[in-house]
């Protein structure tokens, strides 16, 4: 059976664990070389041990989205290792602090504006040149269904989400006709870390977001690792500055 990916390069920020890193295995199982991008070495080497384990090719190079010459060294260390960059996943972000507007502080809103929104920019800068140069290509960026609808306490983190769909959709029209794909994921509640962060690891609060689901569970990290291959896909070559949507159909 041919592999969706086999003999392309995907790149994936956020990589070295939860979401990122359920994308990072699927894709090396559906044949792609896949770069691994994040700021924890030991855990960015355990998923290219996990790519390599399955006779895929897997390559780590620490990443830190706030910095832009990070992002420009993942994506030369991606060319100059597998010769060009098909996909990339920007997914890295930020739980934030769970405060109303007016009590966030100016540091902490800055943060989350410079990781989610700012860092999907960077990575953008970067990937889009070097797929111009492969002759097209595809992105998909990490909203989150906040990024489309508001939530009580997380002004700073639905601002900055909603900034990643603006900066997908505008993008999307302006490189499509050089042959490059840019859509966003939409997801709900993930079952993932960065919930276990945002709920301080309460389980009680997890289930309580699965119960308010017409589906009655969770959003899984599989759920989105498969939304994010098929929109990298040939099987999506129509579909373009979408925000796909997993929330069970509803959302917390």
């Amino acid at each position: 059976m041919v592999k969706r990916f086999q003999d392309k390069t995907v790149l994936i920020l956020g990589a070295t664990s939860g979401i990122g890193r359920t994308t990072a295995l699927r894709f090396a199982q559906e044949g792609a070389n896949v770069v691994v991008g994040g700021r924890s070495e030991d855990n960015g080497n355990e998923v290219v041990r996990s790519i390599e384990a399955m006779d895929g090719n897997g390559l780590f190079v620490q990443t830190d989205v706030r910095e832009l010459d990070d992002l420009q060294n993942a994506v030369d260390r991606t060319v100059g290792e597998f010769g060009g960059l098909n996909v990339a996943f920007n997914n890295a972000g930020l739980a934030g602090t769970g405060n109303k507007a007016a009590d966030e502080s100016e540091t902490d809103w800055s943060e989350m504006v410079d990781t989610k929104l700012n860092g999907v920019w960077r990575g953008m800068k970067c990937q889009i040149p070097a797929m111009l140069e492969a002759g097209g290509g595809a992105i998909v960026n990490m909203a989150g269904n906040w990024g489309l609808v508001g939530f009580p306490t997380y002004a700073a983190y639905c601002a900055a989400a909603h900034g990643v769909m603006g900066l997908t959709k505008a993008a999307a029209m302006e490189y499509v006709s050089a042959g490059i794909r840019i859509n966003a994921v939409c997801p709900g509640a993930v079952d993932a870390p960065i919930l276990d962060r945002m709920t301080g690891d309460n389980e009680e609060i997890k289930n309580s977001f699965a119960q308010q689901l017409p589906v009655g569970r969770l959003c899984s990290q599989e759920d989105i690792a498969e939304a994010v291959l098929w929109l990298a896909s040939d099987a999506a070559s129509y579909v373009n500055g979408v925000g796909l949507v997993l929330d069970g159909g509803g959302s917390p």
